[in-house]
């Protein structure tokens, strides 16, 4: 009898990103604006970086957890400008989400890192606490734990490596010129002007129509405008929060490393009100150069953290490292008995041999708990899980999943493939 479904594109595609290899690039620009200035060689460590802008449907699914733990977000957030009611190719949640401001985004990253059983990275450095559902504001200290796997907002020096791919000295991510075919700004010709694009709108099946910045692009056979590293909407649709406090003359500047560059500290601030970096440009964006061409890559955008725009969303990013297993698991009171949210109580021996009331003695190895193999002796077979996937483990050399029920903890029962797609399961 088929008791559920369970969507297998929605368990392994959450997270969908590309990596980008360690090393250097040339950041910024001679010929544009004065904080674009010097030219400089950076080095960057390798990362991960999401292939799209996040969405609504993925803010809010991850939202939804996070308030039950305590989090707290702007009442902003909650009104995101949707797709059009008259665009049915995609439903409208899945556009990209907006209306969130910097500090959004940051607590967003760390509830998308607990989400995903990964340890967040964002913390207030006084009191150690992990940035949840503080009041924050532009003098509120925030400091990051770099070495954890979690999510966060790229530097500007990740994203605008991420941007450039290895097109090194050109204005866009495909060269020095720009037109309606290639990216979603004002006036640029595609069906959604004044408003975002659907995620990777630009795939080779977009449609343009002349208009007064469309640049012929109408007449182009349409190109896919995915960047060298697989990213779409680098520049347009929503311009991208980053980590970076901005400083117009932190390029010049001796604190400025040229390796793993993470901007100045707030001390280090020259002039102005604090202001955090966004890149990219947005659909709101008109690339004139007496503005600056301001969707060039190299462009520097700015805004405070408490705002918020339906023009500016985010694209996470993670290292390129791992924490301990079950790194989140909690301390009690009991000598040896920890406690993990998705998977419950245990006892920890020192040998990593660990027992579980409901499952009996089983031996884990790997990442967190976002990357778990599992030996069960029951059955006498590793099996693959992480708290995005529980309670369902999977057999990659049966090609099966498997569920532990509490009622019957070691009797599992077999779940059959039906296609790519569903998954279904049998009692």
């Amino acid at each position: 009898m088929v008791v559920s479904v369970l969507n297998s594109i929605g368990l392994h595609s959450y997270e969908d990103v590309k990596f980008v290899k360690a090393g250097s690039f040339q950041m910024g620009s001679e010929n544009g604006q004065p904080d674009e200035s010097p030219i400089h060689m950076e080095w960057v460590s390798g990362f991960y970086i999401d292939r799209f802008e996040v969405s609504i449907n993925e803010w809010n699914r991850v939202t939804s957890y996070a308030e039950d733990i305590g989090y707290v977000f702007s009442e902003e957030q909650r009104f995101p400008r949707k797709g059009p009611g008259w665009y049915t190719n995609v439903d409208r949640f899945d556009f990209p989400m907006n209306m969130i401001s910097w500090f959004d985004a940051v607590k967003w990253c760390n509830a998308r890192s607990e989400f995903m059983g990964r340890l967040p990275l964002y913390f207030d450095p006084i009191t150690n606490e992990i940035i949840r559902g503080q009041q924050l504001n532009s003098s509120s200290l925030i400091d990051v734990y770099w070495n954890r796997s979690g999510y966060r907002l790229p530097t500007e020096a990740e994203w605008e490596k991420a941007a450039r791919g290895v097109a090194a000295g050109y204005k866009f991510p495909w060269g020095n010129s720009v037109d309606g075919s290639m990216a979603n700004y004002k006036l640029s010709g595609d069906p959604f002007d004044n408003g975002a694009s659907p995620r990777g709108y630009f795939d080779g099946n977009q449609l343009i129509t002349k208009n007064e910045f469309s640049y012929g692009g109408e007449r182009q056979i349409p190109p896919d405008r995915k960047n060298f590293y697989g990213l779409y909407d680098v520049i347009g649709n929503l311009s991208e929060w980053c980590w970076n406090w901005y400083d117009k003359n932190w390029y010049r500047s001796s604190k400025n490393t040229d390796r793993d560059d993470r901007g100045p500290d707030f001390e280090d601030l020259t002039s102005g009100k604090p202001a955090r970096v966004h890149r990219g440009g947005g659909f709101s964006t008109e690339n004139s150069s007496e503005l600056g061409e301001p969707l060039r890559i190299a462009f520097r955008h700015v805004g405070y953290p408490d705002e918020y725009s339906t023009d500016r969303g985010i694209r996470s990013v993670r290292g390129d490292s791992h924490d301990p297993l079950w790194a989140d698991a909690e301390v009690t009171e009991h000598d040896q008995w920890l406690y993990l949210s998705w998977l419950g109580y245990f006892f920890q021996t020192e040998n990593l041999w660990a027992y579980f009331p409901h499952k009996g003695w089983i031996f884990p190895f790997g990442n967190g708990s976002y990357d778990n193999w599992i030996f069960f002796p029951s059955i006498n077979s590793w099996l693959w899980t992480s708290k995005y996937a529980y309670p369902w483990y999977y057999d990659y050399e049966g090609k099966i999943w498997l569920e532990f029920k509490l009622d019957t903890p070691k009797k599992p029962r077999l779940v059959s493939l039906d296609s790519n797609v569903e998954i279904i399961f049998e009692q």
